[in-house]
């Protein structure tokens, strides 16, 4: 595989997602609307907050309050710096970056297919699969966490690989850590991925505990970078992680 074909599946990923983005003039449904919403509360300057009563999970009292209570905060952040960028608080301008991050799906998954396969043909099929992904092609390029959990899921694998054929690369577990948190602040299921991760270091080191110590602490770096101001802003306002 070259960059070539990899940056064409890009384009034509890029392409794809940007016309079907010419059907969507708003938030399609309530999670992308959250999200989307949360990004304008953002770039207003009025942080984590919401001035509506999303849901009774939180046992609200009073208006405005602390948002993202249930959902992460990720799509919201990337939401408010595509608007912060282009100086408008519309919905074209909050999928600015997930319509990028939509059209990496495509040569990521080209990636991971050569990774498993050494055959250009099948990574190329897998990625021209993954332009025309039928169920999952309008919900890629919205203000929700379908694309950045690809994204960085595959990222996740792509780097996991290398760790099958030397276990020994402390940067790469530090990676999968860093992909793990990234996941975190987008769903609050990645944190599997960090138990994942641990689970992953017990099988590679499985006679070198100085190393499983090593590695398991570097992984945890990664995604406590991440998720550390997270968790301080959890602590402040509710007390609890």
């Amino acid at each position: 595989m070259t960059f070539r074909n990899y940056f064409f599946l890009f384009l034509f990923g890029l392409a794809v997602t940007v016309f079907i983005a010419q059907f969507q003039h708003i938030p399609g449904y309530l999670d992308s609307d959250y999200y989307f919403a949360g990004g304008i509360q953002l770039v207003n300057g009025k942080g984590f907050t919401e001035p509506y009563l999303w849901n009774f999970l939180d046992g609200t009292t009073s208006l405005p309050h602390p948002s993202h209570s249930y959902w992460m905060p990720l799509s919201s952040i990337i939401s408010a710096l595509g608007m912060w960028i282009t100086g408008q608080t519309t919905y074209a301008s909050a999928r600015l970056f997930f319509l990028l991050i939509a059209a990496l799906i495509p040569p990521l998954t080209a990636a991971l297919a050569y990774t498993f396969s050494k055959r250009k043909d099948l990574a190329i099929a897998s990625g021209v699969l993954a332009i025309f992904s039928v169920y999952n092609a309008p919900f890629v390029g919205v203000t929700d966490n379908f694309s950045l959990f690809m994204l960085f899921g595959g990222l996740y694998f792509l780097v996991a690989t290398q760790l099958i054929e030397d276990p020994t690369r402390i940067r790469n577990w530090f990676l999968l850590g860093l992909f793990a948190g990234l996941m975190t602040l987008s769903r609050s299921d990645g944190l599997l991925w960090l138990a994942l991760t641990f689970l992953f270091v017990l099988w590679r080191l499985p006679r070198f505990s100085s190393r499983i110590l090593h590695s398991a602490f570097f992984a945890s770096l990664g995604f406590l970078l991440i998720m550390a101001p997270w968790y301080a802003r959890n602590l402040s306002v509710y007390g609890s992680p």
